[in-house]
């Protein structure tokens, strides 16, 4: 009996590891992202994310990427190379999931562009400011993760502010990483460069935005005070002098 067991045993182990090596070696023999860079701007409350993919085939012609979650592919459409199908397919392996790209070339770069849809990206929620002006900020967060078993060889995520406010922040930033603010076909942009980005690994970016006619309403009344203030300085000894003199 302790015998069957022990084979049963061993039989379990040498499946999975068999399993595990096919999977490796998947992984291994995929299609790659040499960099990849999605680009987020705004349809009314939704959220168009415009991906711009850099790859380098297998021997099939494949490449993965990964899946945006709570986003569908709305087109999909070659800036190198030639898509054997209109459509990329859903592929899963255990508990990761990512589109599969099949190009006509064998071994060879590729780069190809994506849109996706994604319904209320934009809704956002109030920015965690305390008491900071201005008082209607609002944050727009993004998180984007790496659903394929390999690496991206390098990342890049962009925020549009909508039009009618105005970027306050990106949200943590520090001018010591690789933050980004550019202008773009009238949008502002903040962004990051994430860099290589393991596979499972969650890449985040936020914006802080505000209205425009209240922030420069704020503007203006601090304009109004610091003016009066200097007014007042400038002019104290006359303040201090009797009416009657």
């Amino acid at each position: 009996m302790n015998k069957i067991k022990k084979l049963s045993y061993i039989s379990y182990l040498c499946l999975f590891v068999s399993l595990a090596a096919v999977q490796t070696s998947y992984a291994g023999d995929a299609g790659k992202v040499v960099s990849m860079e999605d680009r987020i701007t705004p349809d009314g409350q939704d959220g168009i994310i415009t991906q711009t993919i850099n790859a380098k085939t297998n021997e099939s012609g494949e490449v993965i990427f990964p899946i945006w979650k709570d986003a569908a592919i709305e087109s999909i459409k070659t800036i190198s190379g030639n898509l054997t199908a209109e459509e990329v397919t859903e592929k899963t392996d255990g508990d990761q999931s990512y589109y599969l790209a099949v190009f006509a070339e064998k071994e060879k770069e590729v780069s190809f562009q994506v849109v996706l849809r994604g319904e209320g990206f934009y809704e956002g929620e109030a920015a965690d400011l305390g008491d900071t002006y201005p008082g209607n900020a609002k944050e727009l967060s993004f998180k984007a993760k790496n659903t394929t078993p390999i690496s991206i060889g390098s990342y890049q995520m962009k925020i549009a502010v909508p039009k009618g406010k105005e970027l306050l922040n990106i949200v943590d930033y520090s001018d010591k990483k690789p933050f980004t603010i550019t202008s773009e076909d009238e949008y502002t942009f903040g962004g990051f460069d994430f860099g290589k980005v393991s596979p499972g690994k969650e890449s985040k970016l936020a914006i802080n935005v505000f209205d425009k006619k209240s922030g420069s309403s704020v503007f203006l009344w601090i304009i109004i005070i610091l003016l009066s203030a200097g007014f007042m300085y400038r002019n104290l000894d006359l303040l201090k002098k009797p009416v009657n003199e």
